[in-house]
């Protein structure tokens, strides 16, 4: 019976930690749509794959494949489809967010964004990914400001420029998150740019993933003293 108790609690500690963990963070790939994220516009979309267009309105060659002789398509990095945020003319960002836990060893967030500008300056349309900490302190080294893990803009890619997919990281401690990703569309109803956002993960830190360890490798050793007792005993 000690036995027993003693591998239930292994397997509660196991569903406390890292897969409990992991578990608050929902459809990060898009395969769902948009099931558990926020979104503020209608102007949000699954897809499966997508163009940057120039200036004649033509798709173009995206920047990981110059020089194609067709036009190539950004293609999810991970599953099947991936989340894909057009700009509006409000000068205010189309939104999408989620808020998730971390658990007691923290974990790495990561994620793919790329920004598709289909305007010219001065109309300069930018794009972000960024993370928060919920209530206060601090994300990583940055005190109660948030992290910007992607950020681009035609002033930084030049007239119908566009960005190839980004890949970012960022180790949180335990706490609450809000990741946004969003883009603007700066005072004009024409050439709406866009944002490309798949992959976001959320992986516990070996210190968590320690305490399922830890509590199975409890559970073997109460086995091996069990056998071990002589048969009087």
């Amino acid at each position: 019976m000690r036995l027993k108790s003693v591998i239930v609690a292994a397997t509660a500690a196991a569903a406390l930690s890292a897969p409990a963990q992991a578990a608050h963070f929902q459809n990060g790939s898009f395969e769902n749509g948009f099931a558990g994220w926020t979104v503020n516009e209608d102007q949000t979309f699954i897809v499966g794959q997508a163009y940057h267009r120039d200036e004649n309105g033509d798709p173009d060659n995206c920047p990981g494949a110059p020089g194609a002789e067709s036009p190539c398509p950004y293609m999810p990095t991970g599953g099947d489809f991936m989340g894909l945020l057009q700009a509006n003319a409000s000068n205010e960002a189309v939104l999408l967010s989620q808020t998730f836990t971390t658990g007691a060893g923290g974990a790495t967030f990561r994620g793919d964004a790329a920004f598709l500008g289909e305007d010219y300056l001065p109309w300069n349309d930018s794009a972000f990914v960024r993370i928060y900490r919920v209530g206060g302190g601090e994300i990583a080294t940055f005190a109660d400001e948030p992290v910007v893990l992607f950020f681009s803009s035609i002033a930084m890619t030049g007239d119908w420029g566009a960005t190839d997919w980004t890949h970012f990281s960022l180790r949180l401690g335990p706490g609450t998150y809000r990741v946004e990703a969003g883009v603007t569309d700066v005072n004009d109803d024409r050439e709406p740019s866009m944002l490309l956002v798949d992959n976001f993960s959320l992986t516990p830190e070996p210190a968590t993933w320690a305490l399922l360890i830890g509590g199975f490798f409890g559970a073997g050793a109460v086995l091996r003293r069990r056998r071990a007792r002589p048969a009087w005993d």
